[in-house]
C-alpha cells in the first residue's frame, strides 16, 4: 500500500468503526477456536500492517507478525506485544519465524497478494497438524471500486473462489461465512453512486471515522459480533473463514 495509506491506518484504526467491528467479530472466533489465553500458544499475524490487531491476539497467546512495509512494521513494535518481522508472502518470509504455530492469522491480506495460491501454499507448511489458519477478505467482486483500488487490492472474493484457493493449497474449511451484513444494503448503494456519479469518488472507507456517524456505524456492526463467528452468514461485505492444513 502506499505510505499515506498506512499512516492514515495509523491514525484510525483503534476508533474507526470498521477496524474496531472486525475485530471484536475476529475475537469472538478466537475465544471460539481457542478458548483462553496459553502461554504456549504460538500464533503469527502475516501482513500486521501498524499493528492493530496484535494487542487483540496476544491475549491467546505469544505472538510473532511478519508486515512487508518498514514503516508499518516499526509501528507495530511500538505496540511491545509481539515480535515484529519485515517480510513478505510467498517467497520473502523471514528466516527468524518458528517453524510451526498453533494459529496463523491474515485479516485482509490475501486480497494484496499477487499468488495467493503460492501465498497459502507457503502457509501451509507453517501450521502443526492440528492448527489453523484464520482470514479475512473483502467479498464480492462485482463491489470493486475506489477503496479497493487505493488499498491495492488485486481482488475481492466469493465464497466458492476462496473455496477452491484453499483446497488447492490443501486445506479443509472448518468455517466459512459473511459478515458484515447489516451496512451491505447502503454500501451498495454507495458503491454505485460512485461508479456512476463522479464528484461522489473516494475512499469510503475514511467516512465517517470520526463523530456521531462513526459512533452509529460502530453500534450497528457490533451488533453481528456475537452472531458472525458461530453462524455462516449466507450475505456481507466480508468474509471470515478458518481452515485446517490436511
Amino acid at each position: 500500500m502506499e505510505p499515506e495509506t498506512y499512516r492514515h491506518m495509523a491514525a484510525v484504526e483503534e476508533s474507526h468503526w470498521w477496524f474496531k467491528g472486525r475485530r471484536r467479530i475476529v475475537t469472538a472466533a478466537l475465544r471460539r477456536l481457542l478458548g483462553d489465553f496459553n502461554p504456549d500458544r504460538r500464533i503469527l499475524e502475516l501482513g500486521c500492517g501498524v499493528g492493530g490487531n496484535l494487542e487483540m491476539l496476544s491475549r491467546f497467546g505469544r505472538v510473532d507478525a511478519v508486515e512487508p512495509d518498514a514503516w508499518a512494521a516499526g509501528k507495530s513494535r511500538e505496540k511491545g506485544c509481539a515480535t515484529v518481522l519485515q517480510g513478505a508472502l510467498p517467497d520473502h518470509l523471514p528466516g527468524d519465524l518458528a517453524p510451526a504455530y498453533d494459529l496463523i492469522a491474515m485479516l485482509d491480506v490475501l486480497e494484496h497478494i499477487d499468488d495467493a495460491p503460492g501465498a497459502l501454499a507457503a502457509i501451509h507448511g507453517r501450521i502443526v497438524s492440528n492448527g489453523r489458519l484464520l482470514f479475512t477478505v473483502p467479498a464480492y467482486p462485482w463491489m470493486y471500486g475506489d477503496h479497493d483500488r487505493r488499498h491495492h487490492h488485486l481482488r475481492r472474493y466469493t465464497r466458492s473462489t476462496l473455496r477452491a484457493e484453499l483446497r488447492g493449497a490443501g486445506f479443509d474449511i472448518c468455517f466459512m461465512g459473511h459478515f458484515n451484513l447489516l451496512l451491505l444494503p447502503p454500501a451498495v448503494l454507495v458503491r454505485l453512486a460512485q461508479r456512476y456519479t463522479p464528484f461522489l469518488k473516494g475512499d469510503d472507507e475514511a467516512r465517517g471515522a470520526t463523530g456521531p456517524a462513526n459512533a452509529v456505524l460502530n453500534a450497528i456492526f457490533a451488533l453481528e459480533a456475537p452472531l458472525a463467528a458461530r453462524i455462516p452468514f449466507p450475505a456481507g461485505l466480508s468474509i471470515l473463514a478458518v481452515a485446517r492444513p490436511v
